[in-house]
């Protein structure tokens, strides 16, 4: 990834769509789930694309490149929300599987084929707050250690260990209104 990075930065373009093509998913990922809407996502994805690209010279190495980036498209989607003026919602985990296994409905979850289970937990992520989407999408699915969050984000730790845990709450209690509601509705 250095030798890459290095490239970048003498101007190569070869080398910088080669960190485009890697990153690209888990950065519109993270956009999608700060903007709820498609084209917006891909605006702010290739804007940060074009700011990291714009500022390569500005990475230290310090942070690993994915976080540096997801710090420029967590940013950049923020200040398209501010500018179009919509509310932040919370972002929720994705550990949600193991949440549930606690619960009363871990025998219905348990059941559920494995597609079925990502969509219920896609229904139940979108309505949770922005906020609480986003410590989840981070931590799930992008992988992003805590610390790395924090850089993301600009959260305390100790506010990211508690959204973290709040959210995996508010995401087990979601999915289970949407499993009650469709045994109910079975019956």
């Amino acid at each position: 990834m250095e030798l890459i990075i290095a490239r970048v930065k003498q101007g190569d373009m070869v080398a910088f769509n080669a960190l485009i093509d890697e990153h690209k998913a888990m950065a519109f990922t993270l956009a999608i789930k700060l903007l709820k809407n498609r084209e917006d996502a891909e605006e702010v994805t290739q804007d940060a694309f074009v700011k990291a690209y714009k500022n390569i010279s500005q990475f230290e190495g310090k942070s690993k490149f994915s976080t540096w980036l997801y710090t420029i498209v967590y940013n950049t989607a923020l200040t398209r929300l501010r500018k179009k003026q919509i509310s932040m919602q919370e972002l929720d985990s994705h550990t949600v599987e193991n949440s549930v296994e606690a619960s009363e409905s871990s025998a219905s979850w348990n059941t559920l084929r494995k597609d079925e289970r990502s969509s219920y937990i896609q229904q139940a992520l979108h309505r949770l707050v922005e906020e609480d989407q986003v410590v989840i999408t981070l931590f799930y699915l992008n992988e992003n250690s805590l610390v790395e969050i924090c850089e993301i984000t600009g959260w305390e730790l100790s506010n990211v260990k508690v959204r973290l845990h709040r959210a995996r709450k508010r995401l087990l209690a979601q999915l289970e209104k949407l499993l009650d509601t469709e045994v109910r509705s079975l019956l």
